[in-house]
């Protein structure tokens, strides 16, 4: 009797601990099961099979495996959340300056385009400039030779009649006094007197002389008033000439250096939009990248840290904790 009570109580015990152990594997089981429904974790119902056919050293031995595994993945998906983010705003921010940057130059090489088609204008005009001034000096410089050969002329010709007009002058007088002096009057007649006309004549030619004298006066003066306009023209010509050739050189040198700015503006302009086009291909892979992690950070590190605690819950049930 008392072996057959032993026998009794013996398997009693083995009922009920196999019976135990099947209940907690189903336990387990269905909570994973449960929690791999939810989170759509492949691992988990591959885990769900090992609980029910493996033994439960194997079993907690794969779930301490995958907590690490989920634990490095909720940690690896933190950083690289972060860094997402990090790089994300770096990037912006990068191509914010450097459009920035890109926006200088275009308007630098705009006012320095403007300024060199300025100045071109501006030397192209002082060289008319210059042209027009040598223009108006030749013709001042014909005009004054004409005005001079006249001048020339004018007293020559004036000369030579005064000195005819002496001469002839010169000659009445002779003549007029020789013939006063051959003509004595007999006692009886009237008193003598000279030629009424000779002194018109003598009058008249005086006075052409005269005129000629004033003449010459005037020409002379005015000669000397125009020699002396030309010659103010002159320098007043050479002046505003050596300002123009001044400003043509100075202009054409600041020209010169405008244009190598705005060449160093194109080639720095070329390299800023090759930059941002590298910054605009990166910003589109940091996005393939990225965007999931980050859109779908919070529901996922919410169900991984779901699926952290079910496989705890599982450890403790297999150990023979009871989570009622």
């Amino acid at each position: 009797d008392e072996a057959r009570d032993a026998m009794s109580g013996a398997l009693n015990f083995v009922q009920v601990s196999t019976h135990s152990r099947s209940s907690r594997r189903s336990k387990v089981a269905a909570l994973l099961r449960k929690v791999g429904r939810k989170s759509g974790n492949l691992d988990l119902a591959l885990l769900v099979s090992s609980v029910e056919l493996d033994a439960f050293v194997k079993v907690k031995k794969s779930i301490d495996e995958m907590l690490k595994m989920l634990g490095q993945q909720q940690a690896d998906e933190v950083k690289k959340n972060d860094w997402c983010k990090a790089e994300l705003q770096d990037n912006e921010l990068t191509i914010e300056k450097t459009t920035s940057q890109k926006e200088s130059l275009e308007a630098k090489i705009a006012e320095l385009e403007s300024a060199t088609t300025t100045m071109a204008d501006e030397i192209d005009s002082a060289n008319k400039q210059i042209k027009q001034v040598q223009m108006d000096l030749q013709k001042a410089t014909k005009d004054r030779q004409k005005e001079n050969i006249e001048f020339q002329k004018t007293i020559a010709d004036q000369t030579m009649t005064i000195k005819v007009l002496k001469k002839a002058l010169e000659r009445l007088a002779t003549f007029y006094d020789l013939l006063q002096t051959q003509q004595t009057p007999p006692v009886a007649q009237k008193e003598y007197k000279p030629n009424a006309g000779s002194g018109g004549v003598m009058e008249m030619i005086e006075k052409l002389i005269g005129d000629a004298n004033q003449l010459m006066v005037e020409s002379k003066k005015s000669e000397t008033s125009a020699q002396a306009g030309y010659e103010q023209l002159i320098a007043d010509s050479n002046v505003s000439t050596e300002a123009l050739q001044k400003e043509i050189v100075s202009k054409t040198t600041a020209k010169a250096e405008a244009t190598k700015d705005k060449m160093r503006a194109e080639s720095s302009l070329g390299d800023t939009n090759k930059e941002l086009e590298g910054l605009s291909k990166y910003s589109m892979d940091l996005h393939k990248e990225c965007d999931y992690i980050l859109k779908n950070f919070g529901m996922r590190q919410k169900a991984r840290g779901e699926e952290m605690e079910a496989l705890q819950q599982a450890l403790q049930i297999l150990s023979g904790a009871s989570l009622d």
